[in-house]
This record gives structure tokens, sequence and C-alpha cells, in this order.
């Protein structure tokens, strides 16, 4: 029996997704090509356009590897996807910190970390919490697994924020906090790779890890297909990454923003939004424990894997770069985790719990943008 799917195309990837998201593929990979050959043969363009254009591929291109993933997870089972969707999730935002990095631009590169952590903590739980209770009322989720990953949270910021603690308490040199920096990452890497060990072995008592295994999910790709669409949207990923980068000075002159401004708000949501889509929507189906999963996954991915390796990779390049962060960031970051905490205390969220966590992320949304 023919696939329905299949149908007026020949080729597998094409042939692998319904009418809607074949349209969408091709819309994503069209502008792909065409912002980097725009930018590769128009010179004189507006910043704003260039960064504009850059950004809205880079999320398409962000959902394009979620749907190879969420793929290759279906087909290899949810132990694996579980360590690709952690390997994977915050890659558009590590490849564009990257690239911030090499330009320089570390101010830009830790707000964006700050930026990322109270985002999926603040904005995506709040807006899941909100739209799940308004739509399913009260909701429900394990208290014991779902306080298991909050401490986890709360230790994972701890270890990122201690070289902050150590900086304002002490007047070691530049050099020294670079050192101590480094070696908080290796200690930070290694508890990422313990909490994989940990999913791999227990996904039982990992968020949303004892619902049902959904053999289709995904599109209907071969395994040779989805790691091939993986691949080549991580590649235009990377040269759209330093295209947007590269327009980041030009548009904060142009439009009055702050580099900083730009790094903890704008950056994290074009990195992590097809993400943070995917964790509202799981909330408005009552799976409030795959939801709570992405969010404090996502975070804890940033605190544990994408921070750590960007300090390593600053100094491995030759641009190092420290943790400490500000006071304002640290004071954030420890409140977006204590606030997250609170809410897996008790097992159950309403609406008014997710409004909440957003007025808090709208607040320091907007300290953030007064602050030079």
């Amino acid at each position: 029996m023919t696939d329905p799917t299949a149908t007026g195309s020949g080729l597998p990837i094409l042939g692998g997704l319904s009418r809607p998201a074949r349209i969408a593929f091709l819309i994503v990979v069209g502008l792909a090509v065409t912002t980097i050959v725009v930018h590769l043969v128009v010179h004189d363009l507006p910043a704003t356009l260039v960064f504009g254009m850059a950004a809205v591929s880079i999320l398409g291109l962000a959902w394009l590897i979620g749907q190879a993933t969420e793929r290759i997870g279906a087909i290899t089972g949810p132990q694996v996807g579980g360590i690709l969707n952690a390997t994977f999730g915050n890659i558009a935002e590590l490849i564009i910190a990257f690239f911030a990095l090499q330009e320089g631009l570390i101010e830009v590169v830790k707000a964006s970390l700050t930026g990322s952590i109270i985002g999926n903590l603040l904005l995506v739980l709040g807006l899941s919490v909100l739209a799940g209770g308004l739509k399913n009322g009260r909701q429900t989720f394990s208290r014991q697994i779902a306080g298991s990953n909050a401490a986890l949270l709360v230790l994972a910021a701890i270890g990122l924020l201690i070289p902050a603690v150590l900086a304002f308490s002490s007047s070691g040199s530049e050099g020294s906090v670079v050192e101590d920096s480094v070696l908080v990452s290796v200690f930070l890497i290694a508890g990422y790779v313990l909490s994989l060990i940990y999913q791999f072995t227990n996904p039982s008592e990992t968020l949303g890890g004892h619902e049902p295994h959904d053999a289709h999910e995904g599109p209907a790709w071969t395994g040779r297909t989805a790691a091939a669409v993986l691949v080549g949207a991580a590649i235009l990923l990377a040269i759209l990454s330093e295209i947007l980068v590269g327009a980041i000075q030009s548009v904060v002159d142009t439009i009055g923003l702050t580099a900083f401004f730009v790094g903890v708000i704008i950056l994290p949501i074009i990195g992590n939004l097809a993400e943070q889509l995917v964790a509202v929507q799981l909330a408005f189906k009552n799976r409030m424990d795959f939801s709570m999963a992405v969010s404090y996954g996502a975070s804890l991915q940033v605190a544990l894997f994408v921070a750590p390796v960007l300090v390593v990779l600053g100094v491995l390049t030759g641009h190092p770069m420290n943790l400490v962060f500000a006071p304002l960031e640290v004071a954030a970051v420890a409140a977006a985790v204590g606030i997250s905490a609170l809410i897996a205390l008790d097992g159950e969220s309403n609406w008014l719990e997710g409004a909440l966590l957003v007025i808090v992320y709208l607040i320091l949304a907007a300290s953030f943008f007064e602050l030079v």
C-alpha cells in the first residue's frame, strides 16, 4: 500500500513528511540557503534585515533538528532518544554562543546563558503551566521525580555560580578567576555525564520516563534519513549563527538596545523557541511530566553542559571566558531556580502559578532592559 505522505514526492526526506510539514521543510531550507547566498553576494544590506533573516532561519532549523532527533529517538528507543535530545536540545544556542565568543562578545555569551536558564524556568515553565491550567484545570505530576530534578538543578546552579561568589568575595586576578572557572567547568561536565548515565539506566525515575513510548513519533523517516537531516541542519545552523553574531553589534547600534539585553533576552528565545513551544504543547495536552522535563532538562543542559563547554572552548581557542556573572544575573538565576523548585514540591500546578512565573520573568526582563 502506498504511503499517502509520499505522494508526489520522489525524495525520501519529503516523502516521510505530511503535506504541511513538507511545505514547512521547503520554506525552512529555502530561507536558510537564501539568507546565506544573499549575505555572501549582497554586502550593503541593513544589519537588522540580515539579523532578522538569520534569526528566522535558525528558528526553522531548530525545528528540523527537533524533528530529526525525535525520529531517531523513536527508532532507537527512549533512553538513546533522551540522550540525543539532551545533546541536540541546545545545539542552536551553543553554536550561536560559540561564534559570539570568537567575536569577543563575552558579556553577550554570559548573558545568553543567564537568559536561557531564567527563560526556561520562568517563561517556558510559566507559559506551560498557564496554558495547561487554563485548558485542563489543576494538573498533577510526579512530586518525587520533579523534586529530584529540581534538587539537581539547584546543585547545578550553585556550581555554576560559585566562581561569581568567589570573585565578589576576593580580589583574585583575572587569570586565577579563569582557572577557577575551568576547574568548575570540568566538574560540571562530569556532573552532566553522570546525569545522562542515570537517565539512561533509570528511565522510569526521570520526568516523563514512565509514559509509554510511541514508536511512530516524528516524521516517517528512516534512521539514515533522519541522521542526514540532523547533520545538514546543523551545518546550515553553524553558518547562519556566524552571520547572526556578525550583525549583533550593528543591530545594537541601530535600534538602541544594549548588547547585554540582546544576549539575555533575544538570543535565548531564538536558540530555544522550538523546544519552548514543545513544552507548552505538552502541557496543553495534559502531559505535565514531559512538559516539565523539557523546562528542567533544558536548564540543566545549560548549567551542566553548555556553559562549561564554552569556558573550555574559550580557553582552547584563545578567547578565555570566566563564569563570573553580574550581581543581577546571579540574583535572577537564584530566583528562577528557587521559584521553579517550589512549584515542584506539591506535585501539582494551576494557571495562577503559571501567570505569576511569567510576571516574574517580565519583571526581570524590564530590569535587564534598564541595566547598562
